[in-house]
């Protein structure tokens, strides 16, 4: 059980390089192959979550509409942009997916104490896109105050309330679990 947590963690981890890396050197396919080998990975039936391919749909969904916000607004350009300028990137869009497995995994902690998670993020997500246009995957496109202003709190909210969200469907399957076997124990009696 110990070593899928640290074979997830190393995942993540290496999903931001890979991605981010690969953006910036103008490749997209560095963050697919290593996005979609972490896929399948973890989402075979023996490791996976129940919850994770939901999660997918949902932290994509997010990560859509909350990157063409900062690409709409005027506040940052991605590098890479394929499949298409002006929405969000498919490198970014594995970044996404790379912390929907994550979720329930190396970062579970984090679905019970999600708003000490919305707060790291934050702090770290402003940094880790000032570290990606360091590298040449982002462009600041406003002013810095503005852009941190703008990505920390909304970041933080957003993944954190998805956080709460991974939590809360898991407290919803195991009610749905713990009625469908009363229901049998009362049948069967």
């Amino acid at each position: 059980m110990r070593r899928n947590f640290w074979i997830n963690h190393l995942f993540f981890q290496l999903a931001w390089p890979a991605c981010v890396v690969g953006a910036a050197y103008g490749q997209v396919w560095p963050s697919l192959v290593w996005v979609g080998l972490f896929a399948c990975w973890q989402l075979q039936p023996t490791r996976s979550h129940p919850n994770d391919w939901p999660l997918i749909g949902l932290f994509c969904l997010t990560g859509i509409l909350l990157d063409l916000i900062w690409i709409r607004s005027g506040l940052l350009a991605y590098s890479t942009a394929w499949p298409w300028p002006n929405v969000t990137p498919l490198w970014l869009l594995m970044l996404w997916v790379a912390l929907a497995l994550s979720v329930n995994h190396s970062l579970a902690f984090f679905r019970r104490h999600w708003l000490l998670w919305a707060l790291i993020l934050s702090v770290a997500s402003p940094f880790s896109y000032w570290v990606a246009a360091r590298v040449g995957a982002v462009v600041w496109l406003a002013e810095p105050w503005l852009v941190v202003l703008a990505l920390g709190p909304a970041w933080g909210l957003m993944v954190g309330l998805l956080f709460f969200f991974a939590h809360r469907m898991d407290i919803m399957s195991a009610d749905r679990g713990r009625l469908l076997k009363a229901k049998m124990e009362t049948a069967s009696q």
